[in-house]
């Protein structure tokens, strides 16, 4: 039996082949589920992580405890390290995770403290922090052995005005009263490196210890009438490790420690409980790409095993005459089809691995780049999809053997005669999904504020959103079928009597096979306006992405300057601040040295009041800017259609440069305070928040010189999100003023450097500029750095500069971003794919089975230019006209539904619409194809038509 089997894929080896494809193709999509899924989710969680230490700017993986113990039971410093050394193995005997570092600080409630040089009435903890000497460099000591010798930190000697040496005199309790105890300040110290994940508390965060050895801890808790004795405990660990194989595990591991202790305290669980709701999304967005691409495989597969199951068709009535049951001729075909599943599953397996590494390594759409793709590596749930994958196509190949398997060879005859309309005709199943496409496409575009804000949320997206358009594209294709059907019998009616018989006979073919050649057009129809959405989706994404965060950064790079600012605190209650400007010289001379082609200062402040007449708005936005520098180094990125602005922007900053008391203004501030040009208004600017939250110091009054809609820089939508999650929508408000005029009358506050690189530069010439000869940190010359210091200063100037390039780059690199470019990219490629192997192979197997109809009509006198002309005939109305509709349907559903998708990935409201890319390579790809697959596929016909000979097919006839 099984040698038969073999045989049989033998004698048909290309279609088998073909069919191979097909299934391995499929299993290999499939595959690329769980390996794209826990990819995506390993790259989720190491961003929320990275992204959670950039914004709390602390290690993101910390388990701590804080409290206090009696010091009746722990009544020595290492009796309590021992016991916070013990939750922590406890803690990572459960999430298994390696230490990274861990910090314990364990200090007495001190007291009230004098110190040597005039300094009264200070309060000081004493502290014992074991990790000091290895953490900290000493900046400044000096030893005194006559007394006990402490320890403290720069911020501590520059709040108390303490020096090295000083003496420190503590009154603390002792159980008969106060008693006075001698310090000696011998180190002040700073972190060797405040980025180091040991500092979860910076020195700067004990600001009021003064730390001393184990030993004169020890000694200082015998004079101490406390009962008890405070602790803190971080444990840092390596979030590295924590992936999606385990997030679920250790999440409930550290709900557990909260439930059971509530002192333990970790930042772990907020990320992780981000991934999961992120998880989600991604697991629905998966499937919601996948699909298509999935259901234009099984079409692919269908069509093949059809053409197989239909030359076979006299080979099972023979087995059926010769005595073996229905089950017998289903169990064969089964052994055939699970050999066929078996090779597909091996094949799809690998082909899924490369495919996901291919799909995941893209940054656009069609761009495949060596980036870092580590977190998608090979999972064992490939194997089980793989296995169910196989079954699926084993049952779909050969279920619809059984059907074929009729008892009586008359049964099948009348079969052959009949001609039924397919149910989804009968039932108008092609007008039911296109009316339920419309319905869901108008109800999901009255929702779009509101899906905009779940997906702000982080709330799962609603998958019937993305699937939405594939079933539109599914029924407008079961349409075009319908109508195609209609226009054959048509002009069949029309023209019947004026046919030569050439002609007579295509048109009598396509009435008797229109229902059988369905399918085709189907499949042609899905194929190209799936390509055409996938590529137009894709550019879409990826240009308004793009060209919002040119928009919002507003120029090449942002250098964000550190400014130190003096507080002065007066003895009348009156406080005087003032800002310590930078050398602005060093970013002069990037021009100088050719890698800025403009560099320039924006004063940036989002606390401006402003009034005018009996209106007033808060929390505007106030940029003040140098007008020829700014002009020099900033962009405006203009809509697709048209500007932003009614004019220029530049015809706006010279009518700020006419007006040193102007200002321009958006065009929501005007509508919001009824302004127009020429008019006059109030803003007013708050003293800096380490002064005084809520206290205004200035202001000024201004002429509104010019209105506009669109500034660079300038978002004009902000969200918030509260403490429960929920987010709320806000309009901003800008005002741009002279930076002459707004240091004049507000003094110097800090700015941010805007540049604009020379052609050919890139962040990093500017980073290595600063961090190098002209380093504050060096004192000539780069020599005078050590590598380490050099790659320090580097480090820093990175952390503090924005970049649209640098934001481009993450942006296309993030999860949600990749699964889209890689699944569409991975859809088109298979669509052309499919598309040219099964549109030649159908029609090179049609032929293949019209050959006795083809040798009647030559030995009736048809020549061979008129059996051409009819297979011409029958490709215009089952290949033309599928594809023609197609790119009009494809265009359809990109009109009607990719800005509806855009939400996903670009929910936030912007002064830049969604618009729509259609790249005219993608089209000519994609056009060119398929002329080269009809090409190919008519010389292979022509070619079929000349090698046949007539006297062969009359005998074939004869012998049917």
């Amino acid at each position: 039996m099984f040698g038969f089997v073999i045989n049989k894929l033998k004698n048909r080896k290309w279609l088998n082949l073909c069919l191979l494809m097909g299934v391995a193709l499929f299993i290999a999509l499939f595959v690329c589920h769980p390996m794209f899924e826990k990819g995506a989710g390993n790259q989720i969680l190491d961003r929320l992580f990275t992204d959670h230490a950039t914004q709390q700017n602390e290690f993101p993986a910390q388990m701590s405890r804080e409290g206090t113990y009696a010091v009746a039971d722990y009544p020595d410093s290492q009796s309590v390290l021992d016991k916070l050394s013990g939750y922590e193995k406890k803690w990572t005997e459960y999430v298994d995770i390696n230490k990274v570092s861990s910090q314990q600080l364990i200090t007495l409630s001190g007291g009230r403290a004098d110190t040597e040089f005039g300094g009264l009435n200070h309060y000081f903890t004493i502290g014992y922090l074991p990790g000091l000497s290895e953490y900290a460099d000493v900046v400044k000591s000096q030893t005194d052995t006559a007394t006990f010798e402490c320890s403290i930190s720069e911020k501590t000697m520059d709040h108390y005005g303490l020096v090295a040496g000083e003496k420190i005199y503590l009154h603390v309790p002792d159980g008969s009263g106060k008693k006075e105890i001698s310090f000696v300040i011998s180190q002040i110290c700073r972190e060797k490196d405040i980025n180091d994940p040991y500092w979860a508390k910076t020195l700067s965060d004990m600001g009021d210890v003064i730390f001393v050895s184990q030993d004169v801890f020890d000694e200082m808790m015998q004079y101490y009438s406390e009962d008890n004795i405070s602790y803190s405990d971080f444990l840092m660990l390596d979030y590295r490790q924590i992936n999606t194989e385990n997030a679920s595990l250790y999440d409930g591991y550290m709900e557990q420690f909260k439930d059971a202790d509530k002192l333990y305290n970790d930042n772990i669980r907020d990320t992780l409980e981000r991934f999961f709701t992120q998880q989600k999304t991604i697991k629905l967005m998966l499937w919601a790409l996948e699909l298509p691409c999935l259901v234009l495989l099984i079409l692919f597969i269908r069509m093949i095993s059809a053409q197989i199951l239909s030359l076979e068709e006299n080979d099972i009535l023979v087995l059926r005459s010769r005595g073996a049951t229905k089950l017998q001729v289903f169990i064969l075909y089964l052994q055939q089809s699970g050999i066929i599943a078996f090779a597909g599953c091996v094949l799809g397996i690998v082909l899924g691995y490369i495919m996901c590494r291919a799909a995941a390594s893209t940054d656009g759409f069609l761009r495949f780049t060596a980036k870092d793709i580590g977190t998608y590596r090979f999972v064992w749930q490939m194997l089980v999809y793989a296995v169910a994958a196989a079954v699926i196509m084993v049952l779909f190949i050969t279920v619809p053997v059984w059907k074929k398997s009729k008892d009586a060879i008359s049964e099948r005859s009348r079969e052959r005669i009949s001609k039924k309309k397919p149910l989804w005709e009968k039932c108008f199943i092609d007008i039911i999904l296109l009316a339920l496409s419309a319905y869901l496409l108008y109800n999901y575009n009255k929702q779009k504020s509101t899906l905009a804000i779940s997906v702000l949320e982080n709330r799962s997206i609603d998958p019937v959103m993305i699937l939405d358009n594939s079933l539109f594209i599914f029924a407008a294709a079961l349409l075009c079928v319908r109508l195609t059907g209609l226009i054959i019998l048509l002009v069949d009616r029309l023209f019947k009597k004026r046919f030569s018989p050439a002609m007579y006979a295509s048109f009598l073919q396509l009435k008797r096979t229109r229902y059988n050649q369905g399918f085709l057009a189907v499949f042609l129809i899905m194929t190209v306006a799936g390509g055409i959405f996938d590529a137009n989706m894709a550019r879409t994404m990826n240009s308004n992405m793009e060209k919002r965060i040119v928009y919002n950064v507003g120029c090449d790079a942002i250098y964000n300057e550190a400014f130190r600012l003096r507080i002065q605190y007066n003895k009348d209650g009156s406080v005087n601040w003032m800002y310590d400007e930078p050398d602005f010289g060093k970013y002069e001379s990037l021009k100088n040295e050719g890698i800025c082609d403009g560099v320039t200062r924006v004063l940036e402040d989002e606390r401006v009041d402003i009034s005018a007449g009996s209106g007033s708005v808060s929390d505007a936005y106030l940029m003040a800017i140098n007008t020829k520098e700014f002009g020099e180094t900033a962009k405006l990125q203009s809509d697709q259609n048209d500007d932003i602005n009614d004019a220029n922007w530049f015809n706006y900053l010279n009518e700020l440069a006419k007006e040193p008391d102007g200002v321009i203004i958006s065009s929501n501030l005007a509508k919001a305070l009824g302004l127009k040009v020429g008019d006059s208004l109030n803003y007013s600017r708050y003293v800096p928040e380490a002064v005084d939250d809520d206290q205004i110091y200035a202001s000024e009054n201004a002429k509104v010189c010019a209105i506009v809609k669109g500034f660079p820089g300038y978002e004009r939508y902000t969200y918030e999100t509260d403490v429960e999650g929920n987010v709320t929508e806000q309009e901003k408000y800008l005002i741009v003023a002279n930076y002459a005029t707004v240091v004049e009358k507000f003094g110097m506050t800090p700015y941010s450097v805007w540049m604009n690189l020379s052609k050919g530069k890139t962040v990093d010439d500017i980073v290595g500029y600063l961090g190098g000869e002209n380093s504050e940190n060096s004192d000539s010359t780069a020599d005078n750095l050590t590598d380490t210091q050099s790659e320090k200063v580097q480090s820093e100037i990175y952390r503090n500069i924005t970049s649209a390039q640098q934001l481009i780059d993450e942006n296309k690199n993030s999860a949600t971003v990749q699964i889209t470019n890689g699944m569409f990219t991975l859809s088109f490629i298979l669509s052309l794919i499919v598309c040219s192997v099964g549109f030649l192979l159908y029609w090179v197997m049609t032929l293949k089975q019209r050959e006795l109809q083809f040798g009647i009509y030559r030995a009736m006198g048809m020549r061979m230019r008129e059996v051409k002309a009819m297979l011409l005939n029958e490709q215009i109305f089952l290949s033309f006209l599928p594809l023609l509709a197609g790119a009009g349907i494809g265009i359809a559903a990109t009109a009607m539904f990719v800005r509806l998708i855009s939400i996903i990935y670009l929910p936030q409201k912007h002064n830049i619409g969604v618009n729509v890319y259609i790249y005219q390579s993608d089209m000519l790809e994609l056009a060119g194809v398929l002329f080269v697959a009809v090409a190919v596929c008519y010389v292979v016909i022509s070619r079929l038509l000349k090698s046949m000979k007539i006297a062969q097919a009359l005998r074939l006839g004869e012998d049917s």
